[in-house]
């Protein structure tokens, strides 16, 4: 991730894919909010459009990873450059997941996502181990921090993974409560950098009230579908409450990208 936000061009792709992912679930809440018995039609076209501004957010996001890594290539560092070509790889499949669900409404595609956020893990474990040994196991370090961010990418990866079964309570519930310890074990080590003095940039706040609101989303959302709510209206307004409070979490995200492009910018 640092080989991105330490690249003027990269991060102003990601406030784009940003800007593009916020659309995206401003469309998923006015689709829940128009869940009714008689406008089944209008909730489901506006959840199709936020399907593709999804895709179209991790498409230039893919594009914002492959920015950072030809910078690197041209300066020929060769190590980072296998790095972020295995972060362009996760991406990819993210994107091409996306893809297949915008384009074909199938839940399958939540299963290459989640590969792709897998191969996130891999990256970030493969991280905690060498940085382990530069630390020569030393506690307090950057290793552990790495270990739980690896932890929390792959418990999201399998819980977004499992949405491609949420047609029935039991594993949307699980998919959920999943999503949100992950995202909340990110939030977790991020946190923890910052608290050693390992992270000292001015977005950093907006990324942790982003990520803390995006996993309280995942995990009211969990609330919401474990309760029986008879009414489809009632439901609808439930599940655009939960959806707000993601896309205040993505509007903080893209704000701290923001702040990382004014930082950036000569």
């Amino acid at each position: 991730m640092e080989l991105i936000v330490k690249s003027l061009r990269a991060m102003a792709l990601v406030v784009a894919a940003t800007v593009m992912f916020v659309l995206g679930v401003a469309f998923y809440v006015a689709s829940d909010a128009a869940l009714s018995p008689s406008s089944l039609g209008a909730s489901s076209d506006l959840s199709q459009a936020a399907r593709w501004l999804q895709f179209v957010a991790a498409l230039v996001g893919l594009c914002a990873v492959c920015r950072a890594g030809w910078e690197i290539v041209l300066r020929r560092d060769w190590p980072p450059a296998a790095e972020i070509a295995a972060v362009a790889l996760g991406a990819l499949l993210v994107t091409i997941g996306w893809l297949t669900i915008a384009a074909d409404s199938d839940p399958g595609g939540a299963v290459v996502s989640a590969v792709g956020v897998g191969v996130w893990s891999l990256l970030a474990l493969s991280r905690a181990a060498r940085t382990s040994l530069a630390e020569r196991g030393a506690r307090g370090g950057l290793a552990e921090l790495w270990l739980v961010a690896a932890g929390g990418l792959f418990v999201f990866a399998i819980g977004y993974g499992l949405t491609s079964a949420a047609n029935s309570r039991g594993p949307a519930v699980a998919a959920d409560c999943l999503e949100a310890v992950g995202i909340a074990a990110l939030t977790g080590s991020l946190y923890l950098a910052r608290s050693r003095g390992r992270l000292r940039a001015r977005p950093v706040t907006g990324v942790l009230l982003g990520l803390a609101l995006l996993a309280v989303s995942y995990l009211a959302t969990a609330i919401v579908t474990a309760i029986t709510i008879s009414s489809l209206t009632a439901l609808g307004a439930a599940l655009a409450v939960t959806t707000a409070l993601a896309l205040a979490g993505a509007v903080l995200l893209g704000l701290a990208a923001w702040t990382r492009v004014t930082e950036l910018h000569p």
